[in-house]
Parts: structure tokens; C-alpha cells; sequence
């Protein structure tokens, strides 16, 4: 393989870069300059400039007492206070005052040809207040292209804004008086007629004081009444039970006293009535025993026996009749009785709760007349605070103090028209520079073997230079012979001839690469078969009409029949075209061996011409069936993604072998020795002796005779 450790390498080479972007590099430089002359015309210009003074404390200072409302609590307060003051001194009536004392003071400022306004609103763009840094000082200053009169305008816009910033630092003091005294009348009144509406219910709830520790007299009573409801009502609920009871099983409950069938047993005028007819039943049982149910005695005995029975059973009947209504009035008149104590009960605890619901709300009025009360006496003591406040400190020192007034214009200032177009032209070399140092840094192209051989990972097994011109030509043919000479050291050593070649896309130059390597072979006698297997893209190299390789692998045409011959450098070239079949892609692998098998044999080379590797497929499957594959790579073409993407598939495939070619490598100005390097091997002398010129002189010499060329035509 060919030793690459010594070619120059890209890098960043300032020179270089400049060379290669010199149109970008000199349309900035233009730029840059055209806009910084109108800069160096308005900014070139000297001026006098005067200033003054004041200073801006971080406390109020105060007369009597400290104000909450007027202390700056932050350093970023303190950042905003000052901007304000900052934009304060420009206000339109600050300078319209200190205008008008300048005529106070028979001094006329204001140009004839300008208003006040208009010179109103000139003076806003041109006087500057700038805070000088890490004190508490501000400085305003104006300047101008003449001295006169400067130092008057600048002190009577300080005066004016010292005397606004004054009688602002406690703004309208008079009406804010008077808004506080007015509404601290509003307020006695309010806490007058509070108070009135308080001892108003004071007198109906007979109470003197009001707090949330006050007991409400109602809620002990609430609590009793509530007790006796609930035991009347379940009293009612039991004498009611009870009635119900009573008349659905017609007998007392236990809980009422005695049955009605033990008063009935225990009568003792029912008892006896009870043994007289036991009595007289026995005496008749005894009389009817013997006799015959025909005999005239019987019927009469059982007739009496009836009437007595029935005579016992009626008084029976009545007595628990008579005894039923006695009971039922008893329960009945007690039922009443526990409804009536109920719903007195009942009216009675709605009476109290009514009473005790006007108490509440009555107490809990006279609790918010006295919040009420109490917010309008701390507001009324807040009022009489800020009265005094006012009265006090409305003539106190404030925040800002005259520190330095002007001082009159002397010597102009300014860094002048020279050095300001110096910096100009500087700063559009520098900018003009760093835009082509930044365009080749952002370039992802490859432009060098180096590029290339980082990237695969492998030695380049040739290269060859952008042929621009004759010399470059000339070296491209001598580095050919170097690639040739590596191919037949593969050969001799490897024993194989056969050898690929694909590009990374579309571009790539393996077809030219290809024809200058057969051409230079066939030129040391040795035979050469080029192989066009890119189904992706035809090449005018190859005739289009003629049978190839497709038409081989299909079946259409024989070895012998898809043979021609191209024209490359002067050399007739054997060569074997694609064929007509290229929109089905490669056919038949295994003819395809035997047809490259049966080449090697009969060529001392066979070059073959690939599809883009990462664009076809047939690309694949051609560097699988080969074995081994130079991957062609066009440098100012090809990115370094795309290469490392190519080189993640050949690692996927893994052939036999892979080669790196790098092609269209352009020639650096100021890039290393390649310049040396191509005088040396066309010239067979050494640069040293060739340049007799430095590179400056040489192209001082190029331009004059090129100048003289186009006088003379």
C-alpha cells in the first residue's frame, strides 16, 4: 500500500482558508467597510462636553422621624429609584423650566431656527445621564461641536431638576393635607354615630362591655327547656303507646294497674251473685237427677237452671263493659294531659329560642360596631401620623444633592477621523478573516487523505489531485503509476487481479479512476478487462447500444458477444458494458462468478465499476460476491457522515479486502509541501532552484505581465 504519513494535511491554516473564500472574504471586508464610513463621519467628529454632579443617598434624610413608604429596602430598589431620577432629568417640563431660567437670566440658548418644543426634544436625545459606577453619584452631561454655553445649559437643567425632584420627593404635600384632615372628619363622624348605634343595644341587651369571652344568659335556659321538651315528648309517646295498646287488645298493660278480668274476679257482688247460682244449680242438679225427661217437674228445673246462667253471664258482661269505658276515659284523659304539658313545653322553648336568636344577633351587631369602631380609630391614628409626617418632613433634605456643577468647556474630545477609519479597515480584515476560518470550519466535506484515512480507519491505497491545470495533470498521471504499481504488489503478493470499485453516492469518480488505472497498465503490457456492473447509473464511456453484462447474466447473449472496446488516454481498452437490461439490476450471481473467474484468467487485471454504496443494493451483493472492494471516495464531495455511514455497511458486509482511493484532492495554497512537492516531480530539480521569485515577487510578476497582455491586445 502507498505510504500517506507524510501528505499535508487541511487543518486551519488562516492563509489557506482565506485563499479558497477570498470572494466571501472580500464581500464582508466591503461591507464592513462601507458601513463604517458613515460611523467614521459622524463619530470621527471632535466635541467639547462639560457635566455635572449630583449624588443619590440610599436613605431619605430625614428631618424628624423614618417613613416606611420613602426607605429603599433592596440594592435592585435602589438600581430603579436612581433610572427614574435618570429619566426625571429629561422630562420635558424639567427642561422647559431651565429654559426659561436661562431667559430669566438674559441667557438665549435656543437656536432662532428651532421651537422651543422642537429644541425641547433636541435636548432630550443629546443631554446624558449616566450613574458612575460603584458610587452613588450620577453624572448629566451634554456635548456639542461648540463651547460656548454648555456649562450654563447643563447647570440650569440641574437647578431645574434639584428643585422638581424637591418638591416631588413628597408630592402635592398641600392637597395631601388636605385630603388626610378631610378624611380624618369622615372618620370621627363614622366612630360618632357607631358609638350611638352601640349603646342603643347595650340598653337592650343590658350588657356594658362587649367581648368574645361574654356569656349569652339564654343558652342555660335553651339548655333546660330543650331537656323538659324531650322528656314531654317521650311521655306523650307513652301514654299514647299505651291508649293504643289498650284498645287494640282490650286489657290494661302491666304498667297501668290491674286487668280488667282481675277486677272482675276480685268484685264482691259479682262473687256472690256467682255462689247463689252454684248454689241453686246444685240444689236443681240434684232435683232433675231422678227424674224422666217427660216428667212435669224437669222442664222447669232446667228452664230456672238456664235463667240464672244467663242472669250470671249479663251481669258479667256489663260489669266488663263498664269497666272497659272506666279505663279507656283514664288513659285517654292522661294522653291529653302529656299533649297539652308537651306543646306547652314546646311553645314556651320557641319563645326563648326567639329571644335568645334577637340576643345573638343583637350581640354579635354591637361585637362588629365595635371592630368597625376599633378600624376607624387605628385608621384615624394613621391619618394624624401622616399629617405629622407631612408638616414635618416636607422640608427635608430628601434623597439627592448637588455634588459638582459644570464647569465651562475647554479642549475638544473625540478619537478623530484617522484612527476611527484605522479601527474600520482593522475590524473588516479581522471579521473578513475569521468568516473564512469559520466557513472551513463548519465544512463536514473531506478535502484531504488525512480526512479519509481518520475516518475509514485504513491507509489510502492511492490518491489523486483535482486536475485544474496542466502541472496537476501531469502529477495526477504520476500518482496513476503509483496506484498501478500498488495494484500489481496486491497482485504479486495476494494472488488475486480482480478488483472493485464503488463510491460512497452518485459522485465519486470510480469510472475515471478505473479507465487512468487501465490505461496505465495496458501502457506496461499487461491485459485489462473493465467491468461496468452499475446498474444504479449509466456512463457515456460505455456503449449504450451494445449487449453487456446484464444481458450475459440474463440469459440473452454469450461472453464472447458482450466484448468492446473504449477509448481512454489513447488506449484501446477491452471493456464490458452494462447491457440493456439495468432496470432489473444485477441477475444470477453464480454466472456472474464464473464470467469474473473466466476474465482472471484471461486478463492479468479485471477492474470492476460498482453502484454508489449507500444509493443500490446491487452494491452490496457485488462486494459480497467479489471479496474485495476499493471504495473511491471524491474529497470536497463526499461528508464526513456519509463516509462513516459507508464504513459501518463495508464493516456489516466484511469482504476480503477494502482499499481506500481518495479523489479530486485540490491543491492548498499555503497547505504543507504539495506545491513543492508536484514543482519537484515535474521539474526533476529542487524547489529551491526552481523559485527564483518568492511567492509575493512571483505574484507581483504574474499581474504585471498579465496587465501588459491585455495593453497589448
Amino acid at each position: 500500500m502507498m505510504d500517506t504519513s507524510q501528505l499535508p494535511g487541511r487543518g486551519i491554516n488562516p492563509l489557506r482558508s482565506l485563499r479558497t473564500h477570498y470572494r466571501t472574504s472580500l464581500v464582508i471586508w466591503l461591507l464592513v467597510v462601507l458601513g463604517g464610513l458613515p460611523v467614521v463621519w459622524i463619530k470621527g467628529q471632535s466635541y467639547y462636553g462639560v457635566e455635572s454632579v449630583f449624588q443619590v443617598s440610599p436613605n431619605y434624610m430625614k428631618t424628624l422621624t423614618t417613613d416606611k413608604e420613602v426607605e429603599l429596602q433592596s440594592n435592585q430598589q435602589y438600581r430603579e429609584f436612581v433610572n427614574h431620577l435618570s429619566t426625571t432629568v429629561k422630562r420635558y417640563d424639567v427642561l422647559q423650566r431651565a429654559l426659561k431660567k436661562l431667559r430669566d437670566e438674559k441667557v438665549d440658548v435656543q437656536p432662532k431656527a428651532l421651537s422651543e418644543r422642537k429644541y425641547i426634544e433636541q435636548l432630550q436625545k443629546t443631554v446624558t445621564v449616566k450613574p458612575v459606577a460603584d458610587t452613588y453619584m450620577v453624572r448629566i452631561g451634554l456635548e456639542g461641536p461648540k463651547k460656548e454655553l454648555l456649562s450654563e445649559i447643563v447647570n440650569a437643567i440641574t437647578t431645574s431638576f434639584l428643585e422638581t425632584t424637591k418638591s416631588e420627593q413628597i408630592f402635592g404635600s398641600v392637597e395631601r393635607v388636605e385630603a388626610l384632615e378631610a378624611n380624618a372628619k369622615r372618620l370621627q363622624n363614622e366612630i360618632s354615630a357607631l358609638e350611638a348605634q352601640r349603646v342603643q343595644l347595650s340598653e337592650q341587651l343590658g350588657l356594658t362591655t362587649f367581648g368574645d369571652s361574654t356569656v349569652s344568659p339564654y343558652d342555660s335556659l335553651l339548655s333546660q327547656s330543650r331537656e323538659k321538651f324531650a322528656v314531654a315528648s317521650i311521655e306523650r309517646a307513652h301514654a299514647e303507646a299505651t291508649l293504643q295498646a289498650f284498645l287494640t287488645q282490650r286489657e290494661t298493660p302491666t304498667s297501668v294497674g290491674r286487668s280488667i278480668m282481675e277486677m272482675r274476679q276480685t268484685d264482691s257482688g259479682l262473687q256472690a251473685l256467682r255462689n247463689e247460682v252454684v248454689k241453686r244449680s246444685e240444689e236443681l242438679a240434684r232435683t232433675t237427677a231422678g227424674l224422666e225427661d217427660k216428667h212435669p217437674a224437669k222442664k222447669p228445673a232446667l228452664a230456672e237452671y238456664e235463667a240464672i246462667n244467663k242472669r250470671l253471664q249479663s251481669r258479667e258482661t256489663e260489669f266488663e263493659q263498664a269497666a272497659f269505658d272506666n279505663v279507656r276515659s283514664r288513659l285517654v284523659a292522661s294522653l291529653r294531659q302529656t299533649r297539652q304539658v308537651e306543646e306547652e313545653i314546646q311553645a314556651n322553648l320557641k319563645k326563648i329560642e326567639s329571644q335568645a336568636a334577637d340576643y345573638a344577633r343583637n350581640f354579635q351587631k354591637a361585637m362588629r360596631l365595635t371592630g368597625d369602631m376599633r378600624k376607624r380609630e387605628q385608621e384615624q391614628k394613621e391619618v394624624r401620623d401622616r399629617l405629622n409626617y407631612l408638616q414635618n418632613e416636607s422640608g427635608a433634605i430628601g434623597f439627592v444633592r448637588l455634588v459638582t456643577p459644570a464647569l465651562a468647556a475647554e479642549l475638544p474630545m473625540g478619537i478623530g477621523k484617522t484612527k476611527l477609519l484605522l479601527i474600520v479597515f482593522l475590524l473588516a480584515t479581522v471579521l473578513a478573516l475569521v468568516a473564512a476560518i469559520a466557513l472551513d470550519m463548519v465544512d463536514r466535506r473531506i478535502h484531504t487523505v488525512n480526512d479519509a484515512e481518520k475516518l475509514i480507519g485504513i491507509p489510502a491505497a492511492g490518491w489523486q489531485l483535482e486536475g485544474k491545470d496542466l502541472p496537476s495533470q501531469m502529477f495526477a498521471k504520476e500518482q496513476t503509476r503509483r496506484f498501478v504499481s500498488t495494484l500489481i504488489r496486491n497482485k504479486t503478493r495476494a494472488g488475486k487481479n480482480v478488483f472493485a470499485f464503488t463510491s460512497v453516492k452518485t459522485v465519486g469518480s470510480a469510472t475515471a479512476v478505473i479507465l487512468d488505472t487501465a490505461a496505465v497498465l495496458q501502457q506496461l503490457g499487461l491485459s485489462v478487462l473493465v467491468l461496468d456492473a452499475n446498474s444504479f447509473a449509466s456512463s457515456p464511456v460505455f456503449n449504450a447500444h451494445s449487449q453487456g453484462l446484464s444481458d450475459y447474466l440474463s440469459g440473452e447473449a454469450d461472453l464472447e458477444s458482450i466484448h468492446q472496446t473504449v477509448s481512454h488516454q489513447d488506449e484501446k481498452i477491452d471493456a464490458v458494458g452494462f447491457g440493456h437490461q439495468r432496470s432489473g439490476g444485477v441477475q444470477r450471481l453464480d454466472l456472474l462468478r464464473q464470467a469474473v473467474s473466466q476474465w482472471s484468467r484471461d486478463y492479468d487485471f479485471v477492474l470492476i465499476d460498482l453502484p454508489p454504496l449507500l444509493l443500490s443494493a446491487d452494491a452490496e451483493l457485488l462486494v459480497d460476491a467479489l471479496g474485495q472492494v476499493f471504495m473511491v471516495l471524491e474529497a470536497q464531495s463526499v461528508t464526513k457522515g456519509e463516509v462513516t455511514r459507508a464504513k459501518r455497511l463495508l464493516e456489516k458486509l466484511d469482504p476480503e479486502a477494502v482499499g481506500l482511493f481518495v479523489s479530486n484532492i485540490p491543491v492548498f495554497q499555503q497547505g504543507g509541501y504539495m506545491k513543492e512537492l508536484i514543482i519537484e516531480t515535474l521539474t526533476k530539480e529542487s524547489f529551491g532552484r526552481f523559485m527564483s521569485l518568492s511567492s509575493l515577487r512571483l505574484q507581483l510578476e504574474l499581474l504585471r505581465v498579465r496587465w501588459i497582455q491585455k495593453r497589448n491586445r
